[in-house]
């Protein structure tokens, strides 16, 4: 997230769709949060406590987390290599395969794109 306030937001909006029990499992990560904080949710997330972060920026600075499987990015507000950034941040560990997912506001796409699709030629 590009600021602080949507992650927060997000990660509330997450917890409400998951059983009560399972609702501390998704947290927030942002530069506001004191170091001792930030390394205890680290701990959390790497030891499986945690199984979900809303985070800013700064969780890439200083961080390495050599399983994360998922990276989802909401909206698209950063440059194309902040966006690459923090898509790398999916699996370090070249035995694992990781996911990124980008969802995006339907402006950022090519409308001529979408409206030639029904056109193309698919081989039999």
């Amino acid at each position: 997230f590009d600021n602080i306030a949507n992650s927060v937001n997000a990660a509330n909006v997450l917890r409400r769709q998951l059983p009560f029990a399972l609702q501390d499992k998704i947290k927030w990560f942002n530069a506001s949060m004191s170091t001792a904080i930030k390394e205890a949710e680290l701990m959390n997330l790497v030891n499986g406590d945690c199984r979900g972060l809303c985070t800013t920026t700064s969780f890439g600075m200083g961080m390495d987390v050599p399983d994360v499987e998922l990276v989802v990015q909401w909206c698209t507000t950063c440059t194309s290599p902040s966006l690459w950034q923090r898509f790398g941040h999916a699996v370090h560990d070249k035995a694992l395969n990781g996911t990124a997912l980008l969802f995006a506001e339907k402006e950022h796409f090519d409308s001529s794109c979408c409206s030639s699709a029904p056109n193309r030629v698919r081989s039999p």
